[in-house]
């Protein structure tokens, strides 16, 4: 299994039966390769500060891995108005870049938009995408391969999913104005 966390708020605590111990706050993401097995354990040790993370299981591209463990500190430029490429698979030679590799062909972006701004991810026509609302609210629009917006735009709040189908477009995810 591969096991990829993303910190929303407060500070995780890992540690496995590697030797391995680290402490990742907001916007910081690890991953773990469970492969052949690994002991871990992961705990919230500052009681005065809650930790909300984001955690997706992922089934590898084949069995039988060594176990693995990394983490990337999150940092506030990478994702301010604009998506991080975070995780992806291993075998994308061209995310030199991307900091976190897996055994899988699937990504993680993650951005903080403030509010009147906007980003842009592409979702090319033969993937898919989960979009998770963490904090606030979003509207998610899709936009033809012109930047014109097909359908109605999606507004979601915190903790609502939207899937996108990829159909050669990029989808534009926006923080609404807020009201006067």
């Amino acid at each position: 299994m591969e096991i990829c966390t993303y910190i929303v708020s407060g500070a995780l605590t890992h540690k496995d039966s590697m030797g391995t111990q680290e402490t990742l706050g907001r916007g910081s993401v690890q991953f773990m390769t469970a492969g052949m097995g690994i002991r871990h354990s992961e705990h919230n040790l500052d009681k005065s500060n809650p930790l909300r993370f984001i955690q997706i299981w992922i089934h590898p591209t084949h069995r039988n891995l060594n176990p693995n463990y990394g983490g990337h500190i999150g940092i506030e430029d990478e994702r301010k108005n604009k998506f991080a490429h975070l995780v992806t698979s291993v075998n994308n030679k061209a995310a030199v870049n991307v900091p976190i590799k897996i055994n899988q062909d699937a990504n993680m972006h993650v951005a903080e938009i403030d509010n009147g701004k906007h980003a842009e991810l592409g979702v090319g026509g033969d993937r898919q995408a989960y979009v998770l609302c963490m904090e606030g609210k979003v509207v998610v629009e899709e936009l033809d391969a012109s930047g014109n917006p097909v359908g109605t735009p999606q507004t979601l709040v915190a903790h609502d999913g939207l899937r996108l189908i990829g159909q050669g477009s990029a989808a534009r995810v926006r923080f609404p104005p807020h009201p006067p």
